[in-house]
């Protein structure tokens, strides 16, 4: 009778237990929410994070308060997310680069992205285009490949540093082209600088950045590097229109410990569904440069994947490493 009356209980509490942890999940958020923002205050990303969680506040009753934890490409802020209770109060703005491309670059850190986060949705992407100094003697893409090809070896693209977009996206015109250039690594705005003065020639940028250079003919725009069009450029086509699978997608996402409860992402999936339906957020994310993303928790793990097989292939076949 004591075993029973002991079973019996441990059953009673149990159950109790999933009444208070349902309970906690439908009555989410009772309190603050701390947003981690693995990126400098005022910087590109920051900003759109910021448009976004000041508006699931509103939405939610509670506020969505950004802490910025730059630092090591932004990994010191999504080690701090995977590493949170997973109870829907600590989230992290990440970017592709350290769910997609970091991870086959370097063999050590300190916690596995698609394995101990786990996304809540898309929230923007950002146009990258195909820049080239004004002194190079090509418009469009063909005709810059066909110069490339009578200059091997003379020709420099700039990046903001190995591993990134901009690197990997070259990496694969060159591969897919059959092109000889050469790479030279810069924080942005030397890049930018140097691309207009001609010291380097090529660079893959995001349009926010280069469009001003554009604008006033100190760059050229060769293609949009992207895969939609620019209505401010309609002259410029797709990289890959010419070179197939020249193509990169800067985004940026929603993501929490992989442990939160399913009804606790699920309701963050859909307010922030409707966050990115409001034009003031839409024309905010414009004027960053940004294109809203509209994607939930399952189609984002889908898109993230393909994305994570494609750039460990390029990153193996280029043999490219950070340590």
């Amino acid at each position: 009778m004591k075993i029973r009356s002991l079973g019996r209980a441990a059953a009673v509490l149990a159950l109790s237990c999933a009444a208070i942890g349902l309970h906690a999940q439908s009555n989410w958020p009772t309190r603050p929410v701390r947003v981690v923002v693995p990126a400098p205050a005022g910087s590109g990303p920051d900003a759109l994070c910021r448009h976004v969680t000041q508006r699931l506040g509103d939405l939610l009753g509670q506020p969505f308060t950004p802490e910025n934890r730059p630092g090591a490409s932004g990994h010191v802020g999504v080690e701090a997310t995977a590493k949170a209770p997973p109870d829907g109060y600590t989230l992290v703005c990440g970017a592709s680069s350290t769910f997609v491309t970091t991870p086959h670059l370097m063999t050590r850190l300190g916690y596995a992205p698609n394995k101990d986060l786990a996304p809540v949705a898309m929230l923007a992407r950002a146009h990258l285009l195909l820049i080239a100094s004004p002194t190079v003697p090509a418009d469009d893409l063909p005709s810059l490949i066909a110069w490339i090809k009578a200059n091997p070896g003379k020709v420099s693209y700039a990046s903001p540093g190995i591993g990134s977009n901009a690197h990997l996206a070259m990496e694969v015109f060159k591969a897919r082209a059959g092109l000889d250039i050469v790479h030279v690594p810069y924080n942005t705005l030397p890049a930018l600088t140097d691309l207009a003065s001609g010291r380097v020639q090529l660079l893959v940028e995001p349009s926010a950045s280069a469009t001003p250079f554009i604008r006033d003919g100190r760059v050229k725009l060769i293609a949009v590097a992207s895969p939609t069009l620019l209505p401010e450029f309609p002259k410029a086509r797709l990289t890959n229109e010419t070179v197939p699978g020249f193509e990169v997608i800067g985004w940026g996402g929603l993501f929490v410990p992989a442990a939160t409860p399913r009804p606790i992402v699920e309701r963050l999936a859909a307010e922030v569904h409707k966050v990115l339906q409001q034009k003031e957020v839409r024309d905010a994310f414009a004027a960053l440069g940004f294109v809203p993303y509209d994607m939930g928790p399952d189609e984002s793990r889908r898109f993230i994947r393909a994305e994570y097989d494609h750039w460990g292939e390029v990153i193996r076949s280029a043999n490219i490493r950070l340590e």
